[in-house]
């Protein structure tokens, strides 16, 4: 066996982070943290219908798990790309959750059967010809990336025979990236998309309207999009992607990386805009609608950033997660726990450049508007990262992030006081890596906690993938991790 494996980030890298410009090199580390720990939340979740539900493992529970390991041999980033849909994390973290709980049982066992439509998009996207039995949870079939098939007359189950559907009575066949060749049946996910002129990076964006999985966000989301609704989404997320690539076009190609899915919520009842970031969701982003681009374009500045956090998070504790102490920030009115300071302030001061900048574009009042909105966030920023510069909480990682981020506060003319600048280290974090679906001594941040040997090389690791069920230890749910601010 060796030693476990870890990612090294150079301090730039988390620098880059810490001030609101993500390198590339932090942005892929970022995402390979996020393929790690959610290889452990599936496998924790195989290896517990496994011990839990043995007939179901018999029925379909093994064959899923098996055509995982083929899809992801035959084609890892199509696996990939299906592990990282967005809600994907959200379900994974509701079944650790539930199975952890043993009172919902009957749902417990009725979300872990939607392992099956995982396993079967994920051979679809990396051109495989699966045969598999799919549960029908609440009647819906669902097929993460590729979308949600509901079926009628009380069915239970479909079943899969290559690229067939059989849905009892009729049948879907579906393409190879799962589009519904008959025009019926499969309620696929569109995109929204942004071209910019020049070399601005372009933009592609799921518009997700149909996901089981996607109403983690804290607001009632919308549901399926009409055609003019689409047409709409489409104009309102162009035109933010020209504001961002003109105002930010430094950070602009992060953002794409960070973003990859839009959520519409049902717009409240006083009309406000909201918008959130759910920890387990990365990639997504939740939104009500506007058709005024900068506003949007606001919205993709700080959401983004929570993301970014979000997932750095997961791989390093910032703070201590048992520390009960609350802080007052300028942006809400009930005090916070100190992760929640955190990434409020992180998220805020990513806008401090945005309207700095927005500001010059502008003359008369509207210049004026957007200099009171600069100096507003200006301040509460500063205020924060006064009030976390000697947070007794703070790990040595979470005081170079703050440290950092008062860099940039002061850069952007808004200095914490008395806090210096600080020479970032590098530094080990724990990590999986993607190319090794073994378990390596990984232990990722809320919701979810494991520990695991690692495999003995590569190549061992990939045959590991299917036998290392045996071997699992249950992730516990951990509800005091810092949330979103």
């Amino acid at each position: 066996m060796t030693a476990p494996a870890t990612l090294r980030m150079a301090g730039e890298d988390f620098a880059s982070l810490a001030r609101c410009h993500p390198s590339p090199t932090a942005l892929r580390i970022l995402r390979d943290g996020q393929v790690s720990r959610r290889l452990l939340m599936l496998r924790d979740v195989a290896a517990a219908i496994r011990s839990s539900t043995p007939d179901s493992w018999e029925y379909w529970g093994a064959a899923a798990w098996e055509l995982c390991r083929r899809a992801r041999a035959a084609d890892v980033r199509a696996f990939e790309e299906v592990l990282l849909h967005p809600h994907v994390g959200v379900w994974l973290g509701r079944c650790l959750r539930a199975l952890d709980d043993p009172s919902p049982a009957v749902r417990a066992s009725a979300e872990t059967g939607r392992l099956t439509g995982l396993a079967a998009a994920a051979a679809l996207r990396a051109g495989l010809r699966p045969r598999l039995a799919l549960p029908a949870v609440d009647s819906l079939i669902w097929l993460p990336t590729l979308g949600r098939v509901r079926l009628t007359g009380g069915a239970r189950e479909a079943r899969l025979w290559g690229d067939v559907l059989d849905l009892g009575g009729r049948s879907l066949v579906l393409g190879e990236r799962g589009e519904a060749l008959d025009g019926t049946g499969l309620c696929a996910p569109r995109r929204v998309t942004a071209v910019p002129p020049g070399d601005a990076p372009s933009l592609s964006v799921v518009l997700e309207d149909t996901d089981p999985y996607r109403n983690a966000h804290g607001h009632p989301v919308l549901p399926r999009q009409t055609a003019e609704e689409l047409r709409a989404w489409q104009v309102s997320v162009a035109g933010a992607w020209d504001v961002v690539t003109r105002l930010v076009p430094e950070r602009a190609a992060g953002y794409a990386a960070l973003w990859t899915a839009l959520v519409p919520l049902e717009p409240p009842w006083d009309g406000r805009a909201v918008s959130s970031a759910a920890r387990e969701a990365y990639g997504a982003i939740a939104a009500t609608y506007t058709a005024d681009p900068v506003r949007l374009a606001e919205t993709v500045v700080h959401e983004s950033t929570h993301i970014a956090f979000g997932a750095l998070a997961d791989l390093d504790d910032l703070a201590d997660p048992e520390d009960r102490n609350l802080l007052r920030v300028g942006w809400r009115k009930d005090p916070r726990p100190i992760g929640s300071a955190l990434t409020g302030t992180h998220a805020h001061l990513a806008l401090l450049e945005f309207w700095h900048r927005r500001q010059w574009e502008l003359s008369g009042r509207q210049a004026r508007a957007a200099r009171t909105r600069l100096h507003r966030y200006g301040r509460q920023v500063a205020r924060a990262l006064w009030a976390l510069r000697a947070h007794p909480a703070l790990t040595p990682s979470g005081a170079d992030f703050v440290a950092g981020m008062a860099d940039e506060a002061a850069r952007c003319g808004f200095p914490a006081r008395s806090l210096s600048a600080v020479r970032f280290p590098a530094r080990s974090l724990p990590f999986v890596r993607p190319d090794d679906p073994s378990p390596v001594g990984v232990a990722p941040q809320a919701p979810i906690r494991t520990r695991e040997p690692a495999a003995s090389s590569p190549d061992q690791a990939t045959a590991d993938f299917a036998r290392d069920l045996a071997h699992s230890g249950r992730k516990k749910a951990d509800e005091k991790t810092p949330g979103v601010g």
